[in-house]
């Protein structure tokens, strides 16, 4: 797709979609309900940056703490940062993309898309085997002797 074409549509098309929502919205249901529904969902944005990403923060630390590579907790500080910018931005469909990326199986499904994964393991699911074709984790110590004949 041409770059052009791109920039037009993110930042002159969705603007203008979103103000033809509000107006839309305003009309059916009211001016003062239109704004305070733009007004609660920012700031339950801002609470919500402020929340997860403090227990995110804690769950990236603890992961490394046990020496793991904490990249689900980091995947999902990610969307759960940009969930609440979206739901700080004024308008009905970034909400509504916002309000998609804080449910949390839908985040893991997002997540397990983007990631290219075939089978992701929720944190604290220690009872799954190792993934379809693959070996997983699971090393098997030993000794062994190479006998030449």
């Amino acid at each position: 797709m041409d770059p052009r074409i791109l920039f037009i549509i993110l930042f002159i098309g969705f603007p203008l979609l979103e103000l033809y929502i509000l107006i839309e919205v305003g009309t059916s249901i009211g001016a003062i309900t239109t704004i305070f529904v733009i007004v609660f969902t920012g700031v339950l944005g801002g609470l919500l940056l402020r929340q997860q990403g403090l227990r995110n923060m804690s769950r990236i630390r603890q992961s490394m703490e046990r020496g793991e590579i904490p990249a689900l907790a980091m995947f999902e500080s990610m969307f759960v940062f940009a969930a609440a910018i979206l739901l700080i931005v004024p308008g009905f469909i970034t909400d509504a993309v916002g309000f998609f990326l804080l449910i949390s199986p839908l985040r893991l499904w997002l997540i397990r898309k983007i990631m290219g994964l075939q089978r992701f393991k929720p944190p604290g699911d220690d009872q799954q085997g190792p993934p379809a074709g693959g070996s997983g984790k699971h090393v098997i110590n030993g000794e062994f002797t190479r006998d030449d004949d």
